[in-house]
């Protein structure tokens, strides 16, 4: 079956931070969806955590992956 991940506390404020810096960035509006997680780094020689942002403006799927942790 699936496995829930669930965030650390002490990251939750960091990707509420980093969802508003996305929705401020690219102009999404509040209706709009955006997903912030921190995820571990699954490539050899990467950081051991990414943060992965999934966002919809104007029904348009848009994707970041930033190669550190959301903090």
């Amino acid at each position: 079956m699936f496995r829930r991940f669930r965030p650390s506390n002490n990251v939750l404020e960091d990707i509420c931070r980093v969802e508003d810096l996305v929705r401020e960035r690219f102009r999404v509006e509040n209706t709009e969806i955006i997903l912030v997680s921190e995820d571990p780094g699954g490539k050899l020689g990467f950081p051991p955590l990414e943060t992965n942002v999934i966002f919809w403006k104007n029904d348009k799927r848009y994707r970041l992956k930033v190669f550190s942790p959301v903090s």
